[in-house]
């Protein structure tokens, strides 16, 4: 079941994208070195981002690591922005709310998956009950993934530079 107040579409990910980073799309054009064509088809949805300047796109901010992220691999659940209240109190919140029913999911899986090694060692309901948590993690790390672009925006932590090192500096 889709929520309404998700963004699954990749065109307005790009969109917030560009809007976040606070420059004209011909300014991000000539940034990237690709046409402004490119962009404006990829806002409006009849193109995507050409591959070689996915990764300097992505390297913007959070949003735009997230919407290139769901450009080459489809996994929209995974990197969907909420359109719910966007207030960084909030996601927290929220992300607490999720984290602890995720918890709740997992806490059932070690037992669930004792002496299990392959899908014939499953019944059907625990296959519906290890689905339902993966569900519930995939949920979370939706919402720590948007709580990341929140933050990010916000407070311009340059977290897609952050994320791509080795190590964390202390």
């Amino acid at each position: 079941m889709i929520e309404p107040n998700l963004i699954n579409d990749l065109p307005y990910m790009i969109q917030l994208a560009i809007m976040s980073i606070n420059k004209p799309p011909k300014a991000v054009a000539l940034e990237l070195n690709c046409s402004i064509s490119a962009i404006y088809q990829a806002l409006h949805g009849k193109r995507t981002l050409p591959a070689k300047k996915m990764r300097k796109f992505a390297e913007n901010n959070f949003i735009a690591a997230a919407s290139m992220a769901m450009q080459a691999t489809g996994l929209n659940r995974l990197f969907r922005y909420r359109k719910t209240d966007r207030h960084i109190q909030a996601r927290i919140l929220e992300l607490k709310i999720y984290d602890k029913k995720a918890d709740e999911a997992m806490n059932k899986l070690p037992e669930l998956l004792f002496n299990k090694n392959s899908n014939k060692d499953l019944s059907e309901s625990d296959k519906k009950i290890l689905l339902q948590s993966i569900d519930a993690m995939i949920e979370r790390d939706n919402i720590s993934l948007n709580l990341f672009m929140e933050l990010d925006i916000k407070f311009n932590l340059d977290l897609v530079k952050r994320i791509k090192k080795a190590r964390f500096d202390k």
